[in-house]
């Protein structure tokens, strides 16, 4: 798959330094499949010259090359680029993201998160090159997306399924646990509640990424290395009062395991969950 663009679709590039750019990457294509890997070589061969230097590390974050990650890249240039007011910098995005989208035919479109939440999550992080690990393997056999959730909640959702062990109706969950409805019921409840727990999530996304920007792209709506009660008690007031007494031992070394242990406890579920 080449770069399917045109004579005329390159030449609606105003500068000229984009336009040879893209012709260049063009004919080094013209034969050969198009991996990310591939393109993301490419542009950074070709286009990465065009950007002033402070702005070449969001071309080499050190993350898996995927397409939806070169289309994070030209959607963070535009943000990171959009202050300087550069007309020439804006093209070098809006070429970055026809090499993702013209590879293929039809055109590719982006594949976004399921979650709003990740989106923006993952695009802070890109902006303030924070690298993000998108995999963890407990063990060989096992394979975690940290980033896929339960569609009626945070937790994890079971493997190869959207719901978690306590929404899933027809998981027998908990054996000792603390919540002794059928597994029906659960899942009912967390569908009523859907809707409410969307608009806080969304109350409190729109907030912060507003935030973000009109800060400068400071990371203070991030949970921070240091800090973490002060940040909890400040910006998640609800989970602060949710931990009770734990609020005494909560410190930077433990803060992490804790919410952890209060968000996602394994108490009462089957081996296999607990394992998970």
């Amino acid at each position: 798959m080449p770069l399917y663009l045109d004579d005329e679709a390159i030449e609606t590039f105003v500068y000229k330094e984009v336009a040879v750019a893209l012709w260049a990457i063009h004919l080094h294509v013209e034969d050969v499949a198009v991996t990310p890997a591939l393109a993301l070589r490419l542009i950074r061969q070709y286009l990465l010259p065009l950007i002033p230097p402070e702005h070449w590390h969001v071309l080499n974050q050190k993350q898996p090359v995927t397409w939806n990650r070169i289309w994070m890249i030209s959607s963070e240039l535009a943000s990171v680029l959009g202050r300087s007011n550069d007309p020439l910098l804006f093209e070098v995005g809006n070429a970055i993201e026809l090499i993702h989208s013209h590879t293929t035919r039809p055109p590719r479109e982006y594949t976004f998160a399921t979650v709003i939440e990740v989106t923006y999550f993952l695009s802070m992080c890109g902006q303030l090159k924070i690298p993000v690990q998108s995999q963890i393997r407990p063990d060989r056999e096992q394979r975690i997306d940290p980033f896929n959730f339960c569609s009626l909640c945070w937790r994890q959702p079971l493997p190869g399924r959207k719901l978690c062990t306590h929404h899933a109706p027809g998981t027998p969950l908990l054996a000792e646990g603390t919540d002794k409805r059928a597994a029906a019921a659960r899942y009912k409840s967390g569908v009523r509640q859907k809707e409410q727990f969307d608009k806080a999530v969304n109350r409190i996304l729109t907030k912060e990424v507003t935030e973000f920007h009109e800060g400068l792209f400071t990371p203070v709506v991030l949970l921070p290395e240091q800090g973490i009660a002060a940040w909890v008690a400040e910006r998640r007031p609800l989970l602060w009062q949710l931990l009770g007494e734990r609020q005494q031992e909560f410190n930077d070394g433990n803060a992490v395991g804790m919410l952890l242990d209060l968000l996602h406890s394994a108490d009462g579920l089957p081996a296999k969950a607990q394992q998970m």
